[in-house]
């Protein structure tokens, strides 16, 4: 190598002009060749990567924010779906699907006890039909004072099913111990839900029969 330069260097100056050049070539194609030579993916692709990349981050972002939305309606279809049961059944409770008769005679029997009534009579009749509901007549009479009358009905009126009075009528006051009492007689209505189809025949049989 030190004789290669020492001859360069003595060598006459176009000689070593002409050395210079090509090296100088030689260099440049060095060059051209090495940056030819891929070291990765060629920027293009890279940059077709990224936009696939972030692509697909906004469809994932997205998907979060329906999936959360989902969620939090799920959530409030929960809380109304639990409200509408609660409210269905107080519904229910004032007007059930079937007439439980029993269960409210044993209610009236009670409420009469306990305002120092005493129960003579109590017919409960067939219902009648109206729409999507039926009315249920109960005709009744009593026997006690006017205060344990009021009593009585005041009773009937908390009751959590609908119940009705009317038609009221007193009479055969007498004396019993000191204590004013009279013979009330009087109506007692309640109601049942239909169930649509029942409603339906039922408002077909009325037809038919007005016919």
């Amino acid at each position: 190598m030190e004789k290669l330069i020492e001859r360069i260097a003595k060598a006459p100056l176009g000689a070593k002009l002409g050395v210079v050049a090509g090296v100088l070539v030689a260099i440049t194609a060095l060059n051209y060749f090495v940056m030819a030579i891929p070291y990765g993916d060629p920027i293009s692709d890279l940059e077709a990567k990224a936009k696939k990349v972030t692509a697909e981050q906004e469809r994932l972002d997205r998907d979060y924010i329906e999936k959360t939305a989902i969620a939090n309606d799920l959530n409030r279809f929960r809380k109304e779906k639990e409200l509408l049961e609660q409210r269905l059944d107080e519904a229910l409770a004032e007007l059930p699907e079937d007439k439980k008769i029993d269960e409210l005679l044993q209610l009236f029997q009670d409420r009469a006890q306990k305002a120092g009534l005493e129960i003579n009579t109590i017919e409960p009749q067939p219902e009648k039909p109206e729409g999507f509901y039926a009315r249920i007549p109960i005709p009744m009479t009593v026997t006690g004072s006017f205060h344990e009358i009021a009593t009585f009905f005041d009773a009937l009126s908390r009751l959590r099913r609908i119940v009705n009075v009317s038609d009221i009528t007193l009479d055969s006051p007498k004396d019993v111990k000191g204590k004013v009492v009279v013979s009330a007689k009087f109506l007692v209505t309640t109601f049942m839900f239909l169930d649509p189809k029942a409603a339906k025949a039922a408002a077909a049989g009325k037809k038919g029969g007005a016919k």
